[in-house]
C-alpha cells in the first residue's frame, strides 16, 4: 500500500490505520476473528450457569416464578 500522507500521522488517523491493518490481517486468515458480543455473552452463561450451585439456581427458579405470578 503506498502511504500519499506528508509527516506525522495524527492520533486519529494512526488509529484508522491500526484498524484497517488488523481487519486486513484477518481477512487474509493471519488471525483468528474476534468474537460477537452474542456468542461471547451466551460463552459467559454457560460457564457460569455450570459452575452454579443447584441450590443458588433453585432460589433463582423460585424468585421468578413468585415474581412472575405477581404480575
Amino acid at each position: 500500500m503506498t502511504d500519499a500522507s506528508i509527516g506525522p500521522l495524527s492520533a486519529e488517523e494512526a488509529h484508522i490505520r491500526e484498524a484497517a491493518d488488523q481487519a486486513y490481517s484477518v481477512l487474509r486468515g493471519e488471525e483468528p476473528q474476534p468474537p460477537n458480543s452474542r456468542a461471547l455473552f451466551l460463552e459467559t452463561m454457560r460457564t457460569v450457569t455450570r459452575e452454579a450451585p443447584l441450590t443458588a439456581l433453585a432460589v433463582a427458579f423460585l424468585l421468578g416464578a413468585s415474581l412472575g405470578r405477581r404480575s
